[in-house]
């Protein structure tokens, strides 16, 4: 029965469940913003997107510099940018789109199930972050039109969901559930 496989995958240890391996990154542009996509094989991984003063190489710590005037990191926990055997799955791992505001991304680290990325923006533009499944895919779109939001420079994330119970209540179901939280 669905709940005997629902307790079973809930039952088996961490590491039995494969680890998100990133398997294309790709980006575009479209009316209003550029697009950047990160596409998995598995669950779109636990994630953080925001701008930073500095890219750095994980492990070295030594900046990365990417074409543009402002930095945006993203950051994933608990996932791979290469097979079983070590070999990528990403090639090439820096390329330069040629868009409006997104002129070069860049990969920055693929260790201990950490895979992050820079992307150079021309300037800070707002941007919206989601994921679409079927395949799994996180989203990053930054604004092409208008200066660069609010004025408030710190790079933090606004929340661009729709804020209603039915997310409040889809969420707590979520965490009790496990789907949230799990590496």
């Amino acid at each position: 029965s669905l709940v005997a496989v629902v307790l079973a995958l809930a039952a088996a240890p961490a590491g039995a469940q494969s680890t998100p391996t990133l398997i294309d990154v790709r980006a575009g542009t479209h009316t209003g913003y550029d697009r950047v996509v990160f596409e998995f094989r598995g669950a779109v991984p636990e994630h953080r997107v925001g701008y930073v003063d500095q890219l750095v190489e994980d492990g070295t710590g030594d900046p990365v510099s990417v074409a543009g005037d402002a930095d945006l990191e993203v950051v994933f926990q608990g996932a791979n940018a290469h097979e079983e055997n070590g070999s990528p799955t990403i090639s090439p791992r820096r390329f330069s789109p040629g868009l409006p505001a997104v002129k070069e991304i860049a990969q920055l680290c693929d260790f201990e199930a950490v895979v992050s990325y820079g992307i150079g923006v021309d300037q800070r533009r707002p941007i919206q972050v989601s994921t679409l499944s079927k395949p799994s895919r996180l989203l990053i779109d930054i604004a092409t039109t208008g200066t660069g939001g609010s004025g408030d420079d710190s790079g933090a994330l606004p929340f661009t969901g729709p804020r209603s119970t039915e997310l409040l209540v889809t969420g707590l179901a979520l965490l009790g559930t496990g789907e949230i939280g799990r590496a």
